[in-house]
């Protein structure tokens, strides 16, 4: 039951969605269809007009995005910030580290 509006706009329209351990899907539309609201809301950047969002069972709602991300979800962006004095390895080796709580 996953709902999003802005205004009188309703972009997302009572999704229910259901991904178990190890499944992948794919989210296809065409542009404006809602797929970047939606991952949006599944990631707590957004907050549902209604609906929950759930991780292992516990709703979403309020946590900060490090807090989702130790749960065991991320998301990345098109737009990407490497280092990029460094090997592809040592990159993903800060974002794993990153993911784990470690700092610089």
């Amino acid at each position: 039951g996953l709902r999003k509006s802005f205004g009188k706009a309703e972009i997302i329209r009572g999704i229910d969605l259901s991904i178990g351990k190890g499944e992948r899907h794919a989210v296809i539309g065409p542009n404006g269809a809602g797929k970047s609201t939606l991952f949006n809301l599944i990631t707590a950047r957004f907050a549902p007009t209604s609906g929950t969002v759930k991780l292992h069972g516990k709703d979403l709602a309020g946590l900060q995005p490090f807090q989702i991300n130790r749960m065991g979800l991320s998301r990345s962006f098109q737009i990407t910030n490497i280092f990029p004095a460094m090997s592809v390895f040592e990159n993903v080796r800060c974002a794993l580290l990153w993911s784990h709580g470690y700092k610089y």
